[in-house]
Protein backbone atom coordinates (compact mmCIF):
# COMPACT_ATOMS: atom_id res chain seq x y z
CA UNK A 1 0.00 0.00 0.00
CA UNK A 2 1.72 3.18 -1.16
CA UNK A 3 1.08 6.46 0.58
CA UNK A 4 -0.81 8.96 -1.50
CA UNK A 5 -3.30 11.69 -0.74
CA UNK A 6 -3.22 13.51 2.60
CA UNK A 7 -0.80 11.07 4.23
CA UNK A 8 1.85 11.63 1.57
CA UNK A 9 1.37 15.41 1.66
CA UNK A 10 1.51 15.46 5.44
CA UNK A 11 4.84 13.69 5.40
CA UNK A 12 6.27 16.18 2.89
CA UNK A 13 5.21 19.15 5.02
CA UNK A 14 6.29 17.84 8.41
CA UNK A 15 9.27 15.63 7.44
CA UNK A 16 8.40 12.94 9.91
CA UNK A 17 11.00 10.21 9.98
CA UNK A 18 9.66 6.73 10.51
CA UNK A 19 11.99 5.01 12.97
CA UNK A 20 12.72 1.31 12.75
CA UNK A 21 14.86 -0.93 14.93
CA UNK A 22 16.15 -4.24 13.56
CA UNK A 23 16.96 -6.75 16.29
CA UNK A 24 18.79 -9.62 14.64
CA UNK A 25 21.97 -11.43 15.66
CA UNK A 26 22.83 -12.48 12.10
CA UNK A 27 24.80 -9.52 10.74
CA UNK A 28 24.34 -10.50 7.08
CA UNK A 29 20.56 -10.89 7.33
CA UNK A 30 20.29 -7.68 9.38
CA UNK A 31 22.37 -5.71 6.85
CA UNK A 32 20.42 -6.95 3.84
CA UNK A 33 17.06 -6.21 5.48
CA UNK A 34 18.17 -2.76 6.63
CA UNK A 35 19.49 -1.88 3.17
CA UNK A 36 16.28 -3.07 1.50
CA UNK A 37 14.09 -1.09 3.91
CA UNK A 38 16.12 2.11 3.54
CA UNK A 39 16.09 1.78 -0.26
CA UNK A 40 12.31 1.30 -0.27
CA UNK A 41 11.33 3.88 2.36
CA UNK A 42 12.87 7.34 1.88
CA UNK A 43 11.63 8.70 5.21
CA UNK A 44 12.87 5.80 7.31
CA UNK A 45 15.66 5.95 9.83
CA UNK A 46 16.88 2.53 10.93
CA UNK A 47 19.05 1.38 13.81
CA UNK A 48 20.35 -2.09 14.59
CA UNK A 49 20.85 -4.28 17.61
CA UNK A 50 22.29 -7.79 17.89
CA UNK A 51 20.78 -8.72 21.25
CA UNK A 52 18.85 -7.79 24.36
CA UNK A 53 21.05 -5.11 25.95
CA UNK A 54 21.68 -3.27 22.68
CA UNK A 55 18.00 -3.45 21.79
CA UNK A 56 16.78 -2.08 25.14
CA UNK A 57 19.30 0.79 24.97
CA UNK A 58 18.24 1.69 21.43
CA UNK A 59 14.53 1.52 22.33
CA UNK A 60 15.07 3.98 25.18
CA UNK A 61 17.22 6.43 23.19
CA UNK A 62 15.70 6.12 19.70
CA UNK A 63 11.98 5.53 20.45
CA UNK A 64 11.27 3.45 17.32
CA UNK A 65 7.87 3.22 15.66
CA UNK A 66 8.57 -0.33 14.51
CA UNK A 67 10.79 -3.15 15.73
CA UNK A 68 11.56 -6.12 13.52
CA UNK A 69 12.72 -8.80 15.96
CA UNK A 70 14.36 -12.17 15.41
CA UNK A 71 12.70 -14.82 17.55
CA UNK A 72 15.96 -16.67 18.25
CA UNK A 73 18.58 -14.23 19.54
CA UNK A 74 21.94 -15.48 20.81
CA UNK A 75 22.69 -12.55 23.12
CA UNK A 76 20.46 -12.20 26.19
CA UNK A 77 16.74 -12.87 26.11
CA UNK A 78 15.11 -14.51 23.12
CA UNK A 79 12.97 -12.38 20.81
CA UNK A 80 9.73 -13.39 22.52
CA UNK A 81 10.89 -12.43 26.02
CA UNK A 82 12.37 -9.22 24.68
CA UNK A 83 9.12 -8.39 22.88
CA UNK A 84 7.17 -8.88 26.11
CA UNK A 85 9.59 -6.57 27.99
CA UNK A 86 9.45 -3.86 25.34
CA UNK A 87 5.67 -3.98 24.90
CA UNK A 88 5.12 -3.74 28.67
CA UNK A 89 7.02 -0.44 28.79
CA UNK A 90 6.32 0.86 25.27
CA UNK A 91 2.92 -0.50 24.17
CA UNK A 92 2.74 1.86 21.18
CA UNK A 93 5.74 0.35 19.42
CA UNK A 94 4.77 -2.11 16.69
CA UNK A 95 6.79 -5.32 17.02
CA UNK A 96 7.12 -7.84 14.20
CA UNK A 97 8.65 -11.24 14.96
CA UNK A 98 10.84 -12.96 12.37
CA UNK A 99 11.45 -16.69 12.50
CA UNK A 100 13.06 -19.40 10.39
CA UNK A 101 10.14 -21.63 11.40
CA UNK A 102 6.76 -20.70 10.01
CA UNK A 103 4.55 -22.89 12.16
CA UNK A 104 1.25 -22.01 13.88
CA UNK A 105 2.66 -22.60 17.37
CA UNK A 106 5.34 -19.94 16.84
CA UNK A 107 2.77 -17.47 15.55
CA UNK A 108 0.55 -18.15 18.56
CA UNK A 109 3.39 -17.74 21.08
CA UNK A 110 4.55 -14.55 19.34
CA UNK A 111 1.05 -13.10 19.67
CA UNK A 112 0.85 -14.21 23.33
CA UNK A 113 4.07 -12.28 24.01
CA UNK A 114 2.73 -9.06 22.51
CA UNK A 115 3.97 -9.23 18.91
CA UNK A 116 1.79 -7.35 16.44
CA UNK A 117 2.74 -9.50 13.48
CA UNK A 118 4.81 -12.54 12.50
CA UNK A 119 6.85 -13.18 9.37
CA UNK A 120 8.85 -16.17 8.31
CA UNK A 121 12.36 -15.25 7.22
CA UNK A 122 11.44 -16.84 3.90
CA UNK A 123 8.71 -14.21 3.35
CA UNK A 124 9.20 -12.00 0.33
CA UNK A 125 10.49 -8.48 0.81
CA UNK A 126 7.30 -7.29 -0.90
CA UNK A 127 5.23 -8.83 1.92
CA UNK A 128 7.39 -7.13 4.53
CA UNK A 129 7.24 -3.82 2.63
CA UNK A 130 3.44 -4.05 2.43
CA UNK A 131 3.21 -4.52 6.19
CA UNK A 132 5.63 -1.65 6.86
CA UNK A 133 3.56 0.51 4.49
CA UNK A 134 0.47 -0.21 6.60
CA UNK A 135 2.31 0.71 9.83
CA UNK A 136 3.55 3.96 8.27
CA UNK A 137 0.07 4.76 6.95
CA UNK A 138 -1.42 4.27 10.43
CA UNK A 139 1.22 6.51 11.99
CA UNK A 140 0.64 9.32 9.48
CA UNK A 141 -3.14 8.95 9.67
CA UNK A 142 -2.96 9.44 13.43
CA UNK A 143 -1.09 12.76 12.90
CA UNK A 144 -3.72 14.19 10.51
Amino acid sequence: MALDGPEKNYNKKKKIMFKTLLVEDNLNYRSVLKSALLNRFNDMEAKEAAGENDALNVVDSFDPDLIIMDIDLQYGANGLDLTRKIKSEHPGIVVVILSQNDIPEYRFVAEQNGADFFFSKSASLVSIFDYVDSVIFNKYASHC
